[in-house]
């Protein structure tokens, strides 16, 4: 087995997104509900080993004026899993910070019951996207099917996998960048900046960060009719999402009609490397900026029109690549915290003037194969980042033909969330004569 290097570059999309951390949690969980008991030393064990296969999880983000850097942790520095002994305690986990400077940069806990077992997994933002943290848990699950079989076995180190944003860009042809730069200044800039106004909900921020995660669910009899009702329309679940939560936002922030329906999407740019498979775990999300005016009526179709009709305009031109070719090159040369003011400074700007536009990130399909753990979950959603108040993230997934939508919320946007989420309910309930069925994921 290869020696692994005690040191690691940190890539400009892991600098990226620690300038922003002071503005939000930045972790992602992967929340799975299994109705059997694990194992817990193979689980304890496997998830020892994600640290040397996937080295970087194995680091601490050592803080440099110029440039961070990962740093390999010492053998006693490693613990990664924690057995709650109630659902408050697996609560508590859940809401908590997990800190890249001290590491690992993954955790998990594990909460056991009479006849299920409910297994959460956290990992710091810097690292990696939904995708690559699908990538993660697919290894750990394979890794701890593995055990059963060869208590030795450990999987190679995955030491030279390709963690820059450079692979993506090496597949973008040289004659593309006149365009994707034009979309940058022209398009994008444009669509995230003029009319200053965001649609927002009314959250006044506080200094109370307890934080919880707020969520509904739609399970398969719906979902098939909300699939096959975008398709009919040539949109995607995407779209009909995004539509739906436009509309969502209108009801719970009595939208003024004055304000921009904006919204910042992202885009995984795996689509634009072959087999859609990165070379190692990493952030390589780009956003996109849809702007629909204050063009809004009870028509669902026409919204959706609208919104699909964009997707499809933007996917055509490279869509997600602006921010890495038009606003990337000039910043990710400069020192890391000047680099960080400067992108601290750009959102505080717009918050102050109510133009810092809520995230919305489809984290994608949890496929099962890779959550399985000897056997399948029931159940299995990825929960966001969450930024303070008054800005949200909103995230959603499917499993098993059940679909989650999540968001991150304080006390000071609790309610406001909520009544967000109910109204996404409500509004895909209109594209089906059949109720919303919800889910609660309470331990």
């Amino acid at each position: 087995m290869q020696e692994i290097p005690k040191h690691f570059r940190a890539q400009y999309t892991d600098r990226f997104v620690n300038s922003v951390r002071d503005l939000g949690e930045m972790m992602m969980h992967m929340e799975l509900e299994f109705n059997h008991h694990l194992d817990i030393d193979r689980l304890s064990k496997a998830l020892d080993l994600i640290l040397d296969t996937e080295p970087v999880l194995g680091c601490r983000l050592v803080k440099r004026w110029w440039r961070p850097y990962w740093e390999r942790l010492d053998a006693g520095s490693r613990d990664v899993l924690t057995i709650a002994e109630d659902a408050r305690a697996y609560e508590r986990f859940k809401g908590a910070p997990i800190d890249p400077y001290i590491g690992p940069q993954i955790k998990a806990c594990l909460l056991r019951t009479p006849d299920r077992d409910h297994l959460l997994i956290k990992l710091a933002h810097e690292v990696a996207d939904a995708s690559g943290f699908k990538q993660i848990v697919g290894t750990i699950s394979s890794t701890y099917s593995m055990l059963a079989r060869d208590p030795g076995y450990r999987p190679e180190p995955n030491i030279y996998g390709d963690r820059s944003i450079w692979q993506v860009l090496r597949h973008v042809p040289w004659h593309a960048y006149p365009n994707i730069l034009y979309n940058y200044y022209a398009v994008y800039t444009i669509l995230g900046l003029f009319p200053l106004a965001s649609i927002h909900l009314p959250v006044v921020a506080d200094e109370d960060k307890t934080m919880e995660y707020i969520s509904r669910s739609v399970q398969e009899d719906l979902l098939k009719k909300i699939i096959e009702y975008g398709r009919q329309r040539n949109a995607t679940l995407n779209d009909v999402i995004v539509t739906a939560l436009l509309h969502a936002l209108a009801v719970a922030s009595e939208w003024d009609h004055n304000s921009q329906l904006r919204l910042r999407l992202t885009i995984d740019l795996r689509r634009f490397i072959p087999g859609n498979n990165a070379g190692g775990i990493c952030n390589l999300a780009g956003m996109e900026v849809i702007n629909l005016g204050t063009d809004l009526n009870d028509d669902l179709d026409y919204t959706l029109k609208r919104v699909s009709s964009f997707m499809r305009q933007r996917k055509a031109q490279w869509i997600g690549l602006h921010d890495y070719i038009g606003f990337a090159p000039l910043i990710m040369f400069l020192p890391h915290r000047v680099m960080t003011n400067i992108v601290v400074r750009l959102v505080q700007s717009g918050k102050e003037i109510g133009n810092d536009a809520l995230a919305v990130a489809n984290s994608g399909i949890i496929e099962q194969k890779d959550v399985t753990f000897d056997i399948a979950p029931i159940k299995a959603r990825i929960l966001p980042s969450v930024d303070y108040p008054p800005h949200l993230v909103f995230t959603f997934s499917t499993y098993n033909m059940a679909l989650n939508i999540s968001a991150g919320s304080f006390p000071c946007s609790k309610k406001q969330i909520e009544r967000c989420l109910d109204e996404v309910i409500v509004v895909l309930n209109k594209l089906s004569p059949e109720k919303a069925k919800y889910t609660s994921y309470a331990a």
